[in-house]
């Protein structure tokens, strides 16, 4: 391990301390209020609560996505910082500020670009309003929907700017979206552009719709949702789900289907999209605490398409492979081509401290229609150690692997140690 890692131990102290008193803001705990919030103004502020993220990443990478010889390290720390109104009649306001700071940064060629260049802005600034079941947010916020969304490991959070209604619970609702803007890892300013960053054009962000049922009949659990997303000048996706759970057979089995179709939106500025994905998954749990998945997708491939049938993600390019049951860790399945790809998972919980596993996933996928497939191997460990007591809240994890291909010469090794307080 890199000696940076050193870094760590320096910054736990001025971490824990820094998260303790901000928890022992969250003033005034014997308030008390029902669904419909406090009854008096004050109160909105006197019985707000705040809320946040601190963490060091150091990060190593070496032959970079198969790059012989780009070997990059760095080490940085910083987070967010959260404060909540009360609700009143139902309506609450929320803000939060991010700052990253880098720990002795090499030069640019060797620093991570995600957490590489410092932030010093607010972050979350919105207004929200809840009803029973119906929540409504407007305003710079985190947004968790297929292909949007945080994936929230790197220090500062991906947020949009937007609309976002919710109806129902996780299982069965009905859910809009409207983004128009952005903030990505590695800047703290909301911008009109997308992940693809190799297309100057602006964009005005997109919309979604989406709705979700399950229904329970004996021992049995079947669940599914669908959903429509317009990506401006992109793409257009609908993505559906579906998921048949045996609660009390042996190993708890989890079937789930899933079908994924991509076309062009407007100037289609990434590239013609006609993409198709069919995916199946299979989870069994052997104990409470151990659990294993296997995933399959398959990629349509079309020649005339971008990456060769691929699907155009414009908030998750380069960042994740958002629901697909089939990915590696270090890169993005729908970045990688067309055709099958696999992964499976291991998870055992040790302990209420300790948790580990171990991923593999083979992408036997094509670029371009007269390029080798890449198969690509990824073998990955990781572990998260939780710590108790006063240190509640605070975590060490680890995600340790190496990408194999036989089209090059070399593999790409990365870790990623993070120290996090989440209060």
């Amino acid at each position: 391990m890199h000696l940076k890692t050193l870094s760590f131990a320096a910054l736990l102290f001025p971490f824990t301390s820094i998260a303790m008193a901000a928890t022992q803001s969250n003033i005034d705990s014997s308030c008390q209020y029902g669904t419909s919030g406090v009854d008096n103004f004050t109160d909105i502020f006197t019985c707000g609560t705040v809320s946040g993220s601190l963490r060091t990443l150091y990060y190593s990478t070496h032959n970079a996505y198969f790059s012989k010889g780009f070997n990059q390290d760095t080490v940085s720390y910083g987070g967010s910082l959260k404060y909540e109104t009360a609700p009143f009649y139902g309506f609450r306001a929320g803000v939060s500020g991010i700052f990253l700071r880098g720990i002795d940064h090499p030069d640019e060629a060797h620093t991570i670009s995600d957490i590489g260049d410092n932030q010093t802005n607010a972050g979350e600034a919105y207004l929200s309003w809840q009803k029973d079941d119906f929540k409504i947010t407007v305003g710079d916020q985190r947004i968790d929907i297929p292909f949007v969304g945080d994936y929230d490991w790197r220090i500062t959070p991906i947020l949009f700017r937007g609309v976002d209604a919710h109806y129902g619970d996780k299982q069965n609702f009905l859910h809009a979206t409207k983004v128009w803007r952005y903030k990505p890892w590695g800047d703290d300013q909301f911008l009109d552009s997308t992940a693809y960053t190799d297309v100057d054009e602006r964009t005005n962000g997109m919309w979604g719709i989406g709705g979700g049922r399950a229904t329970q009949w004996d021992d049995k659990t079947l669940s599914g949702q669908l959903w429509y997303e317009e990506y401006a000048d992109y793409s257009r996706i609908v993505f559906g789900e579906s998921h048949l759970r045996w609660q009390e057979a042996t190993f708890q089995p989890d079937f789930g289907l899933q079908v994924i179709r991509g076309t062009s939106q407007g100037k289609a500025l990434a590239g013609e999209v006609n993409s198709t994905s069919y995916g199946a998954q299979l989870a069994l749990s052997f104990t409470p605490s151990l659990s294993w998945k296997l995933g399959y997708d398959h990629i349509a491939a079309s020649g005339d398409s971008w990456n060769n049938g691929s699907l155009v993600t414009p908030y998750a390019h380069n960042t994740s492979s958002g629901p697909y049951f089939a990915q590696p860790f270090f890169t993005s399945t729908q970045d990688l081509g067309s055709g099958n790809a696999w992964s499976t998972d291991v998870n055992y919980v040790m302990n209420e401290n300790l948790s580990i596993g171990s991923r593999y996933s083979f992408m036997d996928l094509k670029p371009a229609a007269d390029s080798s497939s890449i198969n690509q191997s990824e073998y990955l460990v990781y572990f998260t150690w939780n710590f108790t007591g006063v240190l509640k809240g605070l975590s060490l994890t680890d995600f340790a692997g190496v990408q194999t291909s036989p089209l090059y010469d070399s593999d790409f090794w990365q870790n990623r140690l993070s120290l996090q307080y989440d209060f």
